[in-house]
């Protein structure tokens, strides 16, 4: 009897920058339960060591990140892979910020969804 293959949704890879240990405990717990891998950094030299060492389909920038920190994070990304989509979470309701690909507000389902539309465009990871 032949084996079935099992069919499986492919993952959406994500690193997680932030500083508020609480945050990032419940921020990777939201998406991990929406089926990502998360990859977290809570400092610019641990952030850019996971980049470089690893194959995202987006980036996460906390707003417990500080903006000059979050502003460099965001450059690194765009030089060595521009296609790669950053998701700016903001500091309150009418922020914007011109360093990432979308800025959204707090609330975990502006999280999800600008994650969701963010991953369709036309990046791919290295390995996919």
């Amino acid at each position: 009897m032949p084996k079935q293959e099992e069919k499986t949704e492919r993952q959406t890879v994500i690193l997680y920058a932030g500083r508020d240990p609480g945050l990032l405990v419940v921020r990777r717990l939201l998406l991990e339960h929406a089926r990502c891998v998360v990859t977290t950094a809570a400092t610019c030299q641990a952030f850019a060591k996971e980049f470089y060492g690893g194959d995202f389909d987006g980036v996460v920038l906390c707003s417990s990140v500080k903006n000059t920190e979050r502003r460099k994070m965001a450059s690194l990304v765009l030089q060595h892979s521009p296609s790669t989509p950053v998701i700016v979470i903001s500091e309150g309701p009418f922020s914007h910020y011109n360093f990432g690909t979308i800025t959204v507000d707090p609330q975990p389902e502006s999280l999800l969804n600008a994650i969701a539309e963010a991953v369709k465009g036309p990046h791919r990871r290295r390995s996919a």
